[in-house]
């Protein structure tokens, strides 16, 4: 014996507790007992993703700019890699100088907060 599926229309048993072909559950007693909260998307999981300050710090330290690009803000790591690599050819303690802020702008700030 068959039922209609009432969120699909497909052809599943009478007696089916979930549609093979929607998922959906059909058992109002287990529907309501089961969490509502939709399951983390990609797209969800890639905002949740942490970084490390630390690692930001020590990537910007051996390549100006690549902790700026490890955050994703790749036009800002770009940035501060030409702006140091400037400032060391003009003079040795301006690129240090530039060199250090890039160093503490990458360990700082949360690229992920809407």
């Amino acid at each position: 014996m068959t039922r209609t599926c009432p969120y699909c229309a497909e052809e599943i048993k009478a007696e089916a507790i979930k549609c093979k072909h929607c998922g959906e559950i059909l058992d109002n007693e287990i529907r309501s007992g089961r969490n509502t909260q939709a399951p983390p998307t990609i797209i969800n999981h890639y905002r949740e993703r942490k970084w490390s300050p630390g690692v930001a710090a020590l990537l910007s330290f051996i390549i100006p700019g690549a902790g700026q690009i490890y955050k994703g803000n790749i036009f800002s790591g770009l940035f501060w890699f030409i702006f140091v690599v400037v400032g060391y050819f003009l003079l040795l303690v301006p690129g240090l100088i530039l060199h250090l802020i890039c160093i503490i702008t990458a360990a700082s700030g949360d690229p992920y907060r809407d």
